[in-house]
């Protein structure tokens, strides 16, 4: 926060009434297990959109971070040694774990089939019920393409 540009925007709130759900991750050690989650809740019950965060701190290598927010190595007085300790244990905190083995196996995909009473099969005959059919032309625009078809 308060870096100017996308940072600053609440990307949580602005995605949460499009995604069946918004997450956010905060150190290196969460994105897959973020992720995987995600993936999840994206495919599962009616499938739909989701949103994961990923602040750049935890995009960036931990040589690239380190450079940029552990601070300098020559701090003077008690507040610069306290601000160095701060944030040197920040960066350590947010790859902490990062080069942990995690599980990248497959997801279960599902695929949801259709009963007989959804397709129209249920006791009554296929010509009785409206089906979709490939073809025709809607109101003279000369396209083609799928329509409701009846009998």
């Amino acid at each position: 926060q308060g870096r100017g540009a996308l940072q600053d925007i609440d990307q949580l709130s602005l995605f949460k009434t499009l995604c069946k759900s918004c997450v956010s991750t905060r150190t290196v050690r969460d994105i897959v297990p973020t992720l995987r989650k995600a993936i999840a809740t994206a495919q599962s019950g009616t499938p739909g959109p989701v949103f994961v965060e990923l602040p750049i701190d935890i995009l960036y290598p931990f040589h690239v971070v380190q450079k940029e927010i552990g601070g300098t190595k020559t701090a003077r007085g008690l507040r610069g040694k306290a601000v160095q300790w701060y944030l040197q244990n920040y960066v350590r905190n947010l790859f902490a774990g990062a080069w942990e083995p995690r599980d990248v196996s497959p997801l279960p995909v599902k695929v949801p089939l259709a009963t007989e009473d959804e397709v129209g099969g249920g006791g009554t005959t296929f010509g009785a019920q409206p089906r979709w059919v490939w073809g025709g032309n809607w109101a003279g625009l000369g396209g083609s393409g799928w329509g409701l078809g009846g009998n």
